[in-house]
């Protein structure tokens, strides 16, 4: 018999003191996002910051070296929430397109239900620097992965580099959302826009396509 069994194991409770630094953290993070979104990224400072938090503005040093810091992390959190529809969207739908469309689709539904938000954050994303931060983003690695259970499963060009492919839905999606960020009278719908722009870029993905695919022709 092994010495752990995995369905009885489960992690250690975290300890007062990881619990207090947890809390902290959200608190600074959500203290920063509510600063960015009302006074812009710019005119907040680490001090601001420090202040609605009630914490010190050293503090605020010692978990996000940097105001970009905060904004990656913001980030990183959507991007866990893309993972969480991506496993849904896997127990809920059989074809790849279909799981796409529900990822993609799932993301843009939580971003419209708080625009304001998500607007000053990208805005703070670009003024930090935008597609020049190395945030290690594992999007496009997620987006890829769907691609090539499409391929094993026969939707999906067998000869189609899912890793390119992947980042291409990626760079669409960003692009799309840019529209969406400068559109303030709401003209512009996130959810409506994304999927048809998906649905072009999976014109020349799917199996039967008549886009015939050469890998050795492009070169990264």
């Amino acid at each position: 018999m092994p010495a752990h069994d995995p369905v009885v194991d489960s992690p250690e409770p975290l300890g007062r003191r990881e619990r207090r630094k947890l809390a902290t953290r959200d608190r600074i993070v959500t203290c920063a996002v509510d600063l960015f979104a009302s006074r812009g990224y710019d005119a907040t400072t680490m001090e601001d910051i420090g202040e609605c938090a009630d914490v010190a503005r050293a503090t605020v040093f010692n978990y996000f070296a940097r105001k970009e810091d905060i904004v990656l992390e913001w980030f990183a959190r959507r991007r866990a929430e893309l993972a969480e529809i991506i496993a849904e969207a896997e127990q809920q739908t059989t074809d790849t397109a279909s799981r796409l469309r529900r990822a993609l689709g799932g993301l843009a539904r939580l971003y419209e239900a708080d625009p304001v938000t998500v607007r000053a954050m990208v805005r703070a994303w670009l003024r930090a620097g935008g597609p020049l931060l190395r945030d290690g983003s594992d999007a496009p690695a997620m987006l890829a992965d769907i691609l090539r259970s499409g391929q094993q499963q026969g939707d999906i060009r067998p000869d189609l580099d899912a890793a390119r492919a992947g980042l291409l839905i990626f760079d669409a999606y960003f692009a799309v959302l840019y529209r969406w960020v400068s559109d303030e009278d709401g003209s512009f719908a996130l959810d409506e826009n994304l999927l048809a722009t998906l649905d072009l870029v999976l014109a020349g993905m799917t199996r039967g396509s008549s886009v015939e695919c050469n890998p050795a022709a492009v070169r990264p």
